[in-house]
């Protein structure tokens, strides 16, 4: 949960924000993936994303990939991390100091957006990989080489690790909004992600580091994709389907799925009283809840994708790695759904504090007189229409895009019957996550 107690992580709105009844509102999305099924099946036979295509931008391949604008990027960044590094280790420990709100809700947040709009952005400006090719730089190394070469297998499990700590540390860790804590954290990522790097090579990062696994994930839906040297403005559809998913891509997304469920459930009255008529301490309680939910939806997600098995030419266990990109759109759905109004609000009371780090009455940047403005939440009905059209137009792009996976993958007449399972899996989804988001 976010360190700020002024709103809850997922929004305002509540069931009685919706504009119909809230039975209705599930029987509806349900209706509109059994739809979306049914007209894909009859209208769409043959893959469409064969080739990403796009418009190819040569001028635009060049500044990016200029050394001059990287470099300037990552200095920028590499500053901007510095100074609420500066927050971090010297600062007062106080919820007023800005590095709480920078990493769960500018950060962690606020990579979602970015990551849809900018296409993978993390990697070219990430911090940690500056720190590591400095190093390099100093002990003369070429930064891609390491000690070892890292086993094809591992693929992004190391990072769907991590990104399960990082969610508990948001989600469950009691003293998350206290310096002692994220100082151990931001400690122990930089002992595994840099000294990883320095074992495996820079390539390390993309599989490890969280923030870059989730955003580079998340860009699978950008419309930019890069086909070489060259940048294309492509279908985003087109992109995420051309995506081919490494071992550990379907236990990432569901880290972010499963967690994302578990923030809304602990604002559940039912495990609200459970928790607190119990002998179990909540920190139990709390930490074997998002475990529940990670696995539930890995076990889940991974049975009906196997069940595709029955009719296609691969081992069961390959097709959840290969259907995983169609939960993409399904993650960024709830990420809307949850944490709009957080970044909408929160997010400019992270830019009023960064003026003054240490909490000494500065204002450096000028933002110190500013005001947070809560005009957003005056329209709480409107809240909650954004966070149910994300949820289901999340999961309509994903039956989309999980078609389009099984029509490459499966003969044609076995199209609709290997997916049958996935579509009621996805309508479980759609239903548990409405019911916990307005859940009362």
């Amino acid at each position: 949960m976010s360190p700020f107690v002024l709103l809850p992580l997922h929004g305002i709105a509540s069931r009685r924000d919706l504009p119909l009844p809230f039975s209705f509102v599930l029987v509806g999305a349900a209706a509109a993936l059994v739809v979306s099924f049914v007209v894909l099946g009859v209208a769409w036979r043959r893959p469409r994303f064969t080739a990403v295509g796009g418009i190819a931008l040569p001028r635009l391949s060049r500044f990016v990939d200029a050394p001059a604008t990287r470099a300037v990027l990552r200095v920028l960044v590499l500053l901007l991390f510095a100074w609420v590094g500066l927050a971090l280790f010297a600062g007062r420990d106080l919820l007023t100091n800005p590095v709480f709100g920078f990493v769960f809700v500018w950060v962690w947040v606020g990579l979602v957006p970015l990551s849809l709009l900018l296409g993978p952005f993390w990697r070219a400006v990430n911090p940690l990989r500056t720190v590591h090719r400095l190093l390099c730089a100093v002990a003369r190394t070429d930064p891609r080489e390491g000690l070892a070469t890292m086993p094809g297998w591992v693929g992004l499990w190391p990072g769907a690790i991590h990104l399960a700590a990082f969610t508990w540390l948001e989600l469950v860790q009691p003293d998350r909004t206290t310096l002692q804590v994220m100082r151990v954290w931001v400690l122990a990522l930089l002992v595994v992600v840099v000294l990883g790097a320095v074992v495996f090579g820079e390539r390390w990062f993309a599989v490890s580091d969280p923030f870059e696994v989730y955003s580079s994930t998340v860009a699978r839906l950008s419309p930019w994709h890069r086909t070489g040297d060259v940048v294309r403005l492509v279908n985003p559809l087109a992109g995420l389907t051309a995506w081919r998913p490494p071992p550990g891509a379907v236990g990432v997304v569901a880290v972010l799925l499963g967690s994302t469920a578990f923030d809304s459930f602990t604002n559940t009255s039912w495990w609200l009283r459970t928790v607190q008529s119990s002998d179990v301490p909540s920190l139990l309680w709390a930490t074997a809840g998002l475990l529940v939910m990670i696995v539930v939806v890995l076990v889940t997600f991974s049975a009906a994708a196997a069940w595709m098995a029955r009719y296609g030419d691969r081992l069961a266990a390959a097709y959840a790695r290969l259907m995983s990109g169609s939960l993409v759109p399904i993650v960024v759905g709830y990420v809307v759904a949850h944490y709009f109004t957080l970044l909408v609000y929160e997010g400019q009371r992270v830019a009023v504090d960064l003026s003054d780090p240490l909490g000494r009455g500065w204002n450096v940047f000028g933002t110190d007189h500013l005001q947070v403005s809560s005009a957003v939440f005056d329209h709480p009905t409107a809240i909650a229409v954004v966070q149910l059209a994300s949820i289901i137009v999340g999961h309509v792009l994903g039956v989309v895009v999980a078609h389009e996976k099984a029509v490459t993958l499966l003969p044609g007449r076995s199209v609709l019957r290997g997916q049958w399972p996935m579509l009621v899996l996805m309508v479980g989804y759609t239903s548990a996550g409405l019911v916990l988001l307005f859940s009362p």
